[in-house]
């Protein structure tokens, strides 16, 4: 730090984030609005749901009247996230701003769009590398380990310190997207923004049990039943498995139980490609990992979704030409 100059609130990591694209604006445009809301994409993960959270305790601190909007509502699974239990599947209400975080689509907030797009403007924070642009301002940092980093990096230009509530929910965010620091996007700011969220009061400890060791006995068969039953393609290059609803309903288990599986998959040794299909009652959800050099997110997109480099997921119907139609996409790459 320059003699005498003073630190800005939030911390040295969070002001390396100052050549992110949009960074400026989004402060400018958080700092004049009164009433915000915050949504995601459908069926979030932890840093859709954790960002979200962690923007909502942080704007809260700076005085803002913030709510956080779901397609799917409150989820079980980040429960223990301070501020979980406030998250609306319809707001009420108008707002000055709409910000969609962790979004590359405006039609991915599902039923959330129209409140989105009733806002006076709408900012969209994201780290991934495509999308199609929506609203007035787009805060983009394709090189954060997840969207909580690029939260965290608002405090400064609001005048705030990341309070614990919020701290516990970037946290989370930066974890589960990184799978506890496993993933190559991890970097020295990424640790550092870490560290500054522990000493602002988030338990890093708690986080990591929440997220990979609270397991029911039901899931935990049910990822034996996928893991017992999966199959290699494409020379082994390939592992792929099914969750049924019949399997769902024996094992008293949820969509979000099954998140381990594909990573199970993909470390199989010679596996590049990972994927893993969770049959709802309209259709299968289908998330996708690889390990080295396919973009998943860009197969992913051809069906109408999308996600990061190394992990992706989208929706196909239940048709074998649909699987056999993925499937021969993960091949053509695998060539």
């Amino acid at each position: 730090m320059t003699p005498g100059k003073a630190e800005a609130p939030g911390g040295p990591a969070a002001n390396a984030h100052a050549l992110a694209s949009g960074l400026e604006t989004a402060v400018d445009e958080l700092r004049r609005a009164g009433r915000i809301l915050i949504t995601t994409h459908i069926n979030p993960d932890g840093d859709a749901i954790g960002s979200s959270l962690g923007l909502m305790h942080l704007l809260r601190t700076a005085g803002k009247d913030a709510v956080v909007a779901s397609h799917d509502g409150f989820g079980g699974r980040y429960g223990f996230l301070p501020g979980a239990e406030e998250i609306v599947r319809f707001p009420a209400g108008t707002f000055d701003l709409g910000v969609a975080v962790d979004c590359g689509n405006v039609d991915r907030v599902g039923s959330v769009k129209d409140s989105l797009l009733a806002c006076g403007r709408v900012m969209r924070i994201d780290h991934h590398a495509v999308g199609d642009p929506f609203g007035e301002v787009e805060y983009l940092d394709t090189s954060a380990a997840a969207v909580g980093e690029m939260i965290a990096a608002l405090a400064p230009g609001l005048g705030v310190r990341i309070p614990r509530e919020a701290g516990q929910c970037l946290l989370a965010s930066i974890v589960e997207d990184t799978r506890c620091f496993q993933f190559e996007s991890v970097s020295p700011r990424t640790l550092r923004i870490c560290a500054e969220l522990v000493d602002a009061g988030a338990d890093l400890h708690d986080v990591i049990q929440n997220l990979f060791w609270r397991n029911s006995a039901g899931a935990v068969r049910m990822v034996g039943r996928c893991l017992e039953d999966f199959q290699l393609e494409f020379g082994g290059k390939l592992a792929w498995a099914m969750a049924s609803l019949e399997d769902f309903r024996r094992y008293q288990a949820i969509a979000e139980d099954m998140d381990d599986v594909a990573h199970e998959l993909l470390s199989i040794e010679g596996v590049e490609v990972a994927l893993l299909l969770r049959e709802a009652e309209a259709d299968y959800r289908v998330s996708l990992r690889s390990r080295n050099f396919v973009d998943v997110a860009a197969i992913a997109r051809e069906f109408g979704g999308g996600g990061h480099l190394r992990a992706a997921g989208c929706r196909i119907s239940k048709s074998p030409e649909a699987l056999r139609s993925l499937l021969d996409s993960i091949g053509s790459r695998l060539k």
